[in-house]
């Protein structure tokens, strides 16, 4: 065998026995050729949110504001703004989410929110039609005319969108341009303002201004959002109907922006079924507040219309409304001669003339008062008199001018007079019972069906009497409720002599013997706040004194058996212990 040929059989049998190579090839697409290095992971972040976000010219950096916000309602002004913020800047997506939230505001937050609805807005108002276009909102051109209501009112096949809301959350994105998502940011954002106004507007200390500010968000970037404003008055309810009323007056002179408000006040109570006076009362009827607020308002804005509206409750058993029901009636009836409107009148024959067009307020006042003394006492009816006016307005007869001033006054005394002999034998019948408790049963129900008796002087007498009774007969807790109930009663009239009762309740109260000693010291206290120089009070507090039992004291022989008996389950328990460490011996 050749030695030469050796070494290259070696070689060949070495590689023959190594393995072969293999190479594997994976394909990544994006960022998942770069999963593994954390630094690509954060530059891939840093990318897509400078593509959403934006960058921040100052710093460089990409902005990453909280995309949902807080996860509660705002209940606070970082709060509010962090939720605009996601609105604002957000992804798409998840703008759902803060909307809801702020739809939801507390009530304390609404100064902001009324800046945020009457801001003023960038973009053209062709923009913000393009965008509502796509759910179906209707958006008034310069004229105030609403396109799509007429057409969807005469039958054409138009989509109206009657939720601005709901139906930008749920737009699909397709519908939407890159170049209008801010628009469509904001407008999102006023839809969700307008929901949270609604909320805020029921509340009776917010309702007013709630009222006033939609008003004038109705008119905000040339109306843009009327119709969804119109819907977020609707939903406040009856509560805004008295303030409406009052935005309805129209201004006096030539103010065109002033008018435009008043008309579109108008077409909302309308809208609502709460423009004609009977029916507007008929929903208000069961809420003293707001019906006592309406009558006000009938009466400044000097609605000829509402007079038996007016009247019907000139006599009602809550002062409240009875106070503004003559109120209203009295500027109906009083003050200047109203102006009258003529019109020309074509005679037969050819000739012209004027005539009065319609009937003023004080003439249909008159005659909705004189309607309502036949009713009740003919009698009191003056000689019927025309109300005529010379060429410049001004009547032609003062006394006949004033005959319905006349007429309410007497109608009113009328009406106080018998309310007056009602009150009496009431009253007398339910003092009439012979027996103490009988009497007190039947004042308190004659006070729960007519709660307007309670200014009657009898009948705080009367519970003081029977207070007095029950003190002279032992019973604390009778003489307690008597005493308050009489208090209640004369709060308005003599508060002197209210707290005086008030006082002689507690001290009665406080001499329960099942009353613990903290309560009894508690009502013994509130006595003192309001009369601090009371003797009868400080006596009472200085009988609780005495009567508290002082904390007994340890003599030092008890003092050192505690000690020694502690000491000794101290021992036991170490001994114990030693006992169970110990081990078993053998045996």
């Amino acid at each position: 065998m050749n030695h030469r040929a050796l070494p290259w059989i070696l070689v060949m049998a070495t590689l023959a026995c190594t393995p072969s190579l293999e190479v594997e090839v994976d394909t990544a697409i994006g960022s998942r050729a770069r999963r593994d290095d954390p630094a690509a992971r954060a530059q891939d972040v840093s990318v897509m949110a400078r593509a959403l976000f934006g960058r921040d010219e100052a710093t460089g950096e990409a902005e990453l504001p909280a995309l949902a916000g807080p996860v509660h309602p705002p209940r606070a002004v970082d709060e509010l703004d962090d939720l605009v913020v996601a609105i604002r800047k957000g992804a798409l997506d998840e703008i759902g989410g803060p909307a809801h939230r702020l739809q939801h505001a507390e009530a304390s937050l609404w100064p902001q929110l009324r800046a945020l609805l009457l801001a003023p807005r960038r973009a053209p108002k062709g923009d913000y039609r393009s965008t509502l276009a796509a759910i179906g909102g209707d958006v008034p051109n310069r004229y105030g005319h609403f396109d799509l209501a007429w057409k969807k009112a005469h039958g054409f096949a138009t989509k109206l969108s009657e939720d601005w809301f709901e139906d930008l959350l749920v737009m699909p994105r397709s519908k939407l341009s890159p170049s209008l998502v801010p628009v469509y940011r904001d407008c999102v954002l006023t839809t969700a303002l307008l929901q949270a106004a609604s909320e805020i507007g029921k509340n009776p200390a917010y309702s007013e201004d709630v009222v006033n500010v939609l008003l004038e968000a109705a008119h905000v970037h040339e109306g843009t959002f009327r119709d969804e404003v119109g819907r977020a008055v609707a939903r406040i309810g009856d509560e805004a109907v008295p303030w409406l009323l009052r935005r309805a007056i129209p201004p006096e002179g030539r103010d065109p922006e002033a008018a435009q408000r008043a008309a579109y006040a108008q077409a909302l109570l309308d809208r609502m079924d709460r423009w004609i006076p009977e029916r507007a009362e008929a929903a208000l009827r069961a809420e003293p507040r707001r019906l006592a607020a309406a009558l006000t308002a009938w009466g400044e804005a000097r609605d000829g219309h509402a007079a038996p509206v007016m009247l019907a409750h000139v006599d009602s058993k809550i002062p409240s409304v009875r106070a503004a029901a003559r109120a209203a009636f009295v500027a109906l009836v009083e003050g200047p001669p109203p102006k009258s409107v003529s019109r020309r009148v074509r005679l037969l024959g050819g000739g012209t003339g004027h005539a009065q067009a319609y009937l003023n307020y004080r003439q249909l006042a008159a005659l909705a008062v004189r309607d309502a003394i036949v009713r009740l006492d003919p009698q009191l009816l003056e000689a019927p008199c025309d109300l005529a006016l010379d060429p410049r307005g001004r009547p032609l007869d003062p006394t006949c001018e004033q005959q319905p001033a006349r007429h309410a006054a007497a109608y009113f005394a009328a009406l106080d007079t018998a309310r007056a002999s009602d009150t009496r034998r009431s009253i007398a019948l339910a003092l009439a019972a012979v027996d103490r408790d009988a009497r007190v049963a039947a004042l308190d129900r004659l006070l729960a069906e007519r709660p307007e008796l309670g200014d009657a002087p009898v009948l705080v007498e009367a519970y003081r009497e029977a207070a007095a009774a029950a003190l002279q007969d032992g019973d604390a807790a009778k003489t307690a409720a008597l005493s308050r109930k009489a208090s209640v009663l004369v709060r308005s009239r003599d508060p002197e002599l209210a707290d005086t009762l008030q006082v002689q309740a507690l001290l009665a109260e406080a001499t329960l013997p099942a009353l613990p000693e903290a309560g009894r010291e508690m009502l013994l206290r509130t006595a003192a706040g309001l009369r601090p120089d009371d003797p009868h009070v400080d006596g009472a507090l200085a009988g609780l004194a005495r009567a508290q039992p002082s904390a007994p004291e340890l003599s030092r022989p008890r003092i050192g058996l505690g000690v020694a008996l502690v000491g000794l389950a101290f021992a036991c328990l170490v001994a114990l212990r030693g006992l169970g460490r110990r081990r078993p011996q053998a045996a």
